[in-house]
């Protein structure tokens, strides 16, 4: 029997993460359309494609995949991801998973969290949801269409009883309008083993992760993901998704270079 691999952490497989895709959008979860396009252009030109639910299934299984491949990734299903991600993944052959805050789909209603309440208020357009006819689009697409919770919690910090009813609570609104749900992303990428242990008793195959200092395990319900935003020229988004760049940012050493980062920023500032 082949061993599983390990899932995020393969050098035939990059996992990473986006939010919305708007010029002038909410500092660090949103991303210009250009720079979205640029990075696209730069996988397809390099030989990627782009991750399946069935690439996960082979992966779990201890199977190689043929070729590079990008698994393309969005949290909370912003309108955005509709609206202008995805035709610039169907130009290029490309479909992606989504992760959807079920609640919000039925009217395309505001992506409002306490942590957001500010890019609500100042981003109301940006911070959108889809709506059901959409996601099921997008599933009929190809796309893989998961859960992301009902209220956006920070999962490590609620009790067992509200963490139960967050994952099933979500997984069943996704599976009862679109047949399945069996994948989900971790709100804030904040996990732990009680968390993963949670999303395993309710049914879930696999769940991702946004590291963001170290990650030095993975498994199919601890996925990491690359966190894509801006910043992310082409060329940082060529070391960044290098399996060199991807070794450095989910190991123990990304804390130590963060702290070197602030400590340079703090003396060329004297």
């Amino acid at each position: 029997m082949r061993r599983a691999r390990k899932l995020g952490r393969t050098a035939d497989a990059v996992f990473l993460g986006y939010h919305a895709m708007v010029d002038g959008g909410p500092e660090y979860l949103s991303m210009s359309p250009s720079v979205f396009e640029a990075q696209l252009d730069f996988l397809a030109a390099n030989g990627y494609r782009s991750g399946t639910r069935a690439d996960l299934d082979a992966l779990a299984s201890g199977s190689r995949l043929a070729g590079k491949t990008a698994f393309l990734t969005f949290d909370d299903g912003f309108l955005d991801t509709y609206e202008v991600a995805a035709p610039m993944l169907a130009r290029r052959g490309f479909t992606g998973f989504v992760f959807v805050l079920p609640r919000h789909l039925d009217q395309g209603g505001a992506l409002a969290w306490p942590e957001v309440a500010g890019e609500v208020r100042r981003h109301p357009d940006t911070m959108r949801s889809m709506t059901w006819d959409m996601a099921a689009d997008l599933a009929e697409r190809g796309w893989e269409v998961g859960a992301h919770t009902l209220s956006h919690p920070r999962l490590t910090e609620v009790d067992d009883r509200r963490l139960r009813d967050e994952l099933e609570g979500s997984r069943s609104l996704v599976a009862e309008r679109l047949g399945r749900c069996d994948t989900f992303a971790y709100p804030f990428g904040a996990w732990d083993e009680r968390v993963e242990r949670a999303a395993a008793a309710v049914g879930y195959r696999y769940a991702f992760t946004l590291p963001i200092d170290a990650q030095p395990g993975s498994g199919p319900l601890s996925i990491p993901r690359l966190t894509i935003d801006d910043r992310d020229t082409v060329n940082r988004f060529r070391a960044k998704i290098s399996v060199t760049g991807r070794t450095l940012l989910f190991s123990g050493l990304r804390p130590a270079i963060r702290k070197l980062r602030r400590h340079q920023v703090h003396s060329n500032a004297e």
